[in-house]
């Protein structure tokens, strides 16, 4: 028990978003009272939601017991109990439909470096391939298509803003979604840095933009090959880097060529002269940089968005080198995968083996269907952690049809989410504030890995995230593979190959860096990962697997061009997942304090758009896509195009997903076209 007028600083992490910037959690008698940044912290630009974890922990939603429904309602029961049931019903399934028919899904535990390790080996043991996580949705489909240019090892490419001459800021919006890096983009601007974004909404950084691209959603694979046609065809690119670190210029080279800036127009909206201004200013201003938003990767052109991107980088000698885009690798830790046991050969996103190869897991948009026609397998059980499919899976009413189909539906959260309504079995997680977490930053671009503390004390009936997959194992007769009887002895063990101790971590709450950060090309000492040993812009991976080899635009499968007919009874493009600084995808929306700050789901309208159809700002309309309507608040605003709607995701009370499609997917990585979805809106008749 904590002493009375017991004060004290406890520096840690927060995860209230992937930014995950140092805190001090200030703590007074065991209860976290507020956090501030934490000065030994590179990343510390705290927003909104950091002021709001003291809210989530001691929020009166949270749900500290294990609990099953019978009959239809909730009765609070043991964690014996609780893996009794999910064990004795996994051994059933495995029994009768074979471990291919079970199904586990990551969403916010893949924050630390720990529960990914240990749910695959849980995996593994069981015997099902079907171990996916928010990669399914979320950057993944990013380091793909860098990762065909670069290499299978490396991360994707991140922007460096040190002594940058030139930003462009791609489908992304930092204000909303990092404000860390909106302050470093000022600070670029403040210094003689031009500034490109590319946007179909006027976002701030738009405003102040030298150059603000505004596109037609969908389109950005074009643009990018309108500007290596650019480059290439004025010689704006680095020939000493082109000759001795690219495979396939030539072809490259002719490919381009019928996508010039003229063509690009008809197919972006974007001004010829416009497209020609980007590629030189961005060319000539070297360094420059590229902040790549995952917008592009919600489309159908997805991972060919990012291979186009990351061949403008390189062929402009901004690959790896400070004020262009850096690469880092993740720490090596010990691997806990049992060999031999599963094959994403087998799962059910085989159909996406690139995505596989690339990852390691499969995809989970084709799940929903596996569930509800037993095609190419039976799918019975699903085990859900610390996310939100019923909200966050693009087509929401075919997700809550799979979901109920389901022999066993088990959900780990902190609250009863919209997925756990629909659970067998609630289980009670930590909260980030309650366990440590060890962190590697690499996914945000800076090799440095960094303890996450515990702040304060869990609820004596919830279990840590690694703890629910190692108990399990056990009550399954794993019991010999998860040995580890703390998360101390778990980070140990992961830490081993690094070189890195945790009592290192524990007196460097700044994080250890374990690459130098002003180290640049890195390729000309370990090489590139790829077929070639360059960077390649003709791929021989997508040749073999029977993609395009070169970048290649296609149209969104539903759009104004193909079907002209669609399009008059849907004549919007709608925009999904805007960020709001207030939450993150579905989370947050019950805390109070942020609430305030966007209290209801809106859409935007432009003002011209709203006139002719006769809605006002704050009318309630109706938007309807071919898959389902929703009702919203309409937000009037010349900040978007007029054929062109925009509205938030992770809404219960009006959710965007019923308006999406699951079947319009990117080929190669299985991501839905959240960003292209054909729509229209009208005033409510109520």
């Amino acid at each position: 028990m904590p002493r009375e007028n017991d004060t004290r600083i406890v520096k840690s992490i927060c995860h209230m978003c992937e930014s995950s910037c140092g805190i001090d959690a200030h703590v007074e008698n065991g209860r976290l009272v507020k956090v501030t940044g934490m000065k030994e912290h590179p990343v510390n630009g705290l927003c909104v939601k950091a002021q709001a974890i003291p809210d989530l922990l001691y929020s009166p939603e949270r749900i500290i017991h294990p609990m099953k429904k019978v009959g239809g309602t909730w009765q609070k029961i043991s964690w014996d109990e609780a893996f009794d049931i999910i064990a004795d019903k996994l051994a059933a399934i495995k029994e009768n439909y074979g471990a291919k028919a079970l199904v586990v899904h990551l969403g916010e535990p893949v924050i630390g470096t720990e529960v990914p390790r240990v749910t695959a080996r849980f995996c593994s043991l069981y015997g099902t391939p079907n171990y996916t996580t928010g990669a399914s949705l979320c950057f993944a489909a990013k380091g793909i298509g860098h990762g065909l240019a670069l290499g299978k090892r490396m991360l994707p490419l991140f922007p460096s803003y040190e002594n940058t001459r030139c930003v462009v800021v791609w489908g992304h919006n930092p204000q909303q979604s990092n404000v860390g890096e909106e302050a470093n983009i000022r600070s670029a601007q403040k210094r003689g840095a031009k500034l490109i974004v590319v946007d179909p909404r006027a976002t701030p950084l738009a405003k102040g933009a030298a150059l603000h691209i505004q596109i037609r959603p969908g389109t950005d694979c074009a643009l990018a090959l309108g500007l290596l046609n650019v480059i290439i065809a004025e010689k704006l690119y680095d020939e000493d880097f082109v000759k001795n670190w690219t495979f396939g210029f030539d072809k490259l080279k002719e490919h381009v060529k019928k996508y010039s800036p003229e063509a690009v127009e008809k197919i972006t909206q974007v001004p010829a002269e416009s497209i020609r201004q980007f590629a030189r200013m961005y060319a000539d201003n070297k360094p420059a940089t590229i902040s790549q938003g995952v917008s592009l990767d919600h489309c159908t052109n997805g991972v060919q968005n990012s291979r186009a991107i990351a061949i403008l980088i390189a062929i402009t000698g901004n690959l790896d080198i400070l004020g262009g885009n850096i690469y880092n690798f993740l720490l090596r830790q010990t691997s806990l995968r049992i060999k031999g046991m599963v094959s994403v050969n087998d799962a059910i996103g085989a159909r996406y083996p690139i995505f596989g190869k690339f990852t390691g897991e499969t995809t989970s948009i084709p799940v929903a269907d596996a569930i509800i026609t037993g095609k190419p397998y039976p799918v019975k059980a699903l085990i859900v952690q610390g996310c939100n499919p019923a909200l966050t899976w693009p087509d929401s009413n075919k997700v809550g049809e799979a979901l109920e189909k389901l022999d066993l539906l088990v959900v780990s959260d902190l609250f009863m989410t919209e997925t756990a309504k629909l659970a067998d079995i609630f289980l009670p997680a930590t909260a980030f504030p309650e366990r440590k977490i060890v962190k590697d930053y690499v996914f945000v671009g800076l090799p440095l890995i960094a303890m996450s503390n515990k702040i304060v004390e869990p609820s004596a009936d919830c279990l840590e995230d690694w703890q629910l997959w190692a108990e399990l194992g056990k009550k399954m007769g794993y019991a010999d593979y998860f040995p580890w009887q703390s998360a101390d002895e778990l980070f140990a063990y992961l830490l081993e190959p690094s070189g890195i101790t945790l009592e290192q971590l524990e007196q460097n709450p700044g994080g250890i860096l374990y690459r130098q950060l002003d180290r640049q090309r890195k390729y000309e000492e370990e090489g590139l990962d790829t077929p070639s040993g360059k960077v390649e812009l003709f791929s021989q991976i997508m040749a073999d697997y029977g993609y395009d080899p070169l970048p290649t635009f296609t149209e969104p499968q539903e759009n104004p061009v193909d079907k002209p007919g669609l399009a008059r009874s849907f004549p919007f493009t709608l925009i999904t997942g805007t960020r709001v600084n207030a939450f993150t995808h579905s989370q947050h929306r019950n805390i109070a304090r942020l609430r305030k700050l966007v209290p209801q789901p809106s859409v935007e309208i432009n003002p011209d758009s709203a006139k002719n159809l006769g809605i006002a700002d704050g009318d309630q309309v109706v938007v309807q896509s071919p898959k389902g309507s929703i009702k919203l608040q309409a937000r009037i605003t010349a900040d978007i195009p007029p054929k062109v709607l925009s509205l938030q995701h992770g809404w219960n009370e009006a959710n965007a997903n019923i308006l999406t499609d699951d079947e319009q997917l990117d080929p190669i990585s299985g991501y839905p076209a959240f960003k292209t979805t054909l729509c229209r809106v009208r005033k409510t008749r109520e």
